[in-house]
């Protein structure tokens, strides 16, 4: 009998497959362990919880779908908020930055009247965690081979690596809607601040505040509870193929290639161990139409998203970074701007072949 452990329990119940072979696993490393409870724990204003903002009480809250650490529904959408002139641009921040979180305490009311002159909004999708260990060990390198930023193939994909100074070091972003966050260290601790308000070490590194305006001593979660959640974001498998042996699963596959699908999601990058099979290169695209409103960041301006992996699409839905499309056809009907072409040449495929794709990211 195999023993697995609650995420690969987890994993099984959603239909995913769980390579187990044929021993036993061996021990959960307690950091994991302690990890995942702190992932999955509730906490409270006594910890330090919502100063000065939150979106929720818990991770969990958040990364559920379609188990533990994974993406969230629609309902769980956030916002962000700038002022761009009307569309005229340019656009610019307002006072405290451009997250509007959802369950702000009644003495932060001046978020409120920031938000008041915001004529810019764009939703967030809670975007999937699994996998992510990997995604952190794949090198700079392995991205940045991929940039196309002059589209100097002529093909109207332009790819750009998201370039963050850190500490006077340039460093590849890979996680984020707009691959703001380079390590997946560093995403701990931006989520725990900028979803739950609660305060972690100095790791020198700033992505997160480490004072905060409550009575509750600073850091509210210490060094080895940090660690801990690290640890178990980064233990997280990868969602594995479905598997199916249905030929048109494979004609999809062969499909996705040729419409252009795999300019921007690549079957896979080198990682520290082999080949990461996650369907991203991780770059910046603007995959938004002509005249679209959103967030603007050094380094990526409005309508560039980093391109989402698409391991395990099939369990993850809503779509797009604002998961304005429900379906996967939706989502592919959705891209526009460099991926006009692609999308074009999905639409003129016959639908038994545009079947057959959607079949193919079904399996993934």
């Amino acid at each position: 009998m195999f023993d697995l452990t609650l995420t690969q329990r987890s994993l099984l119940a959603a239909g995913f497959v769980v390579a187990v072979g044929l021993v036993a696993f061996p021990a959960e490393d307690p950091a994991v362990t302690r990890g995942r409870e702190l992932f999955d724990r509730t906490f409270t204003k006594a910890e330090g919880l919502g100063t000065p903002e939150m979106n929720a009480d818990t991770c969990r809250g958040c990364h559920s779908d379609p188990v533990l650490g994974g993406a969230g529904a629609l309902e769980l959408n956030v916002t962000r908020f700038g002022f761009d002139n009307m569309g005229v641009g340019p656009f610019q921040e307002l006072p405290g930055g451009q997250g509007l979180s959802k369950l702000r305490p009644p003495h932060y009311a001046w978020r409120e009247e920031a938000a008041a002159t915001a004529d810019c909004f764009e939703q967030r999708q809670t975007p999937s965690l699994l996998g992510d260990g990997l995604v952190d060990a794949i090198p700079e390198s392995a991205i940045v081979a991929n940039e196309d930023p002059n589209d100097l193939n002529a093909d109207g994909v332009r790819g750009v690596a998201r370039r963050l100074t850190i500490n006077g070091i340039t460093e590849i972003g890979r996680f984020g809607w707009k691959a703001q966050i380079p390590r997946l260290a560093d995403f701990v601790r931006d989520a725990m601040f900028g979803e739950l308000g609660i305060t972690t070490p100095d790791d020198g590194r700033g992505f997160a505040p480490t004072t905060d305006g409550d009575t509750v001593a600073d850091p509210e979660l210490g060094a080895t509870a940090t660690a801990d959640v690290h640890a178990f974001m980064a233990s997280l498998p990868a969602p594995v193929r479905a598997g199916s042996t249905d030929p048109l699963v494979a004609l999809g596959q062969q499909i996705f290639g040729e419409v252009g699908c795999t300019k921007c999601h690549v079957p896979a990058l080198q990682g520290a161990s082999g080949p990461v099979p996650l369907y991203s290169n991780l770059l910046l695209h603007n995959v938004m139409p002509a005249g679209y409103r959103g967030m603007a960041e050094p380094g990526a301006g409005v309508g560039f998203f980093r391109t989402p992996p698409l391991w395990g699409i099939s369990h993850t839905a809503p779509y797009m970074h604002d998961g304005r499309a429900e379906t996967l056809l939706a989502a592919i009907q959705a891209h526009d701007g460099e991926a006009a072409g692609v999308r074009a040449a999905f639409q003129a495929r016959p639908e038994a072949d545009r079947d057959a794709l959607l079949r193919f990211l079904g399996d993934l």
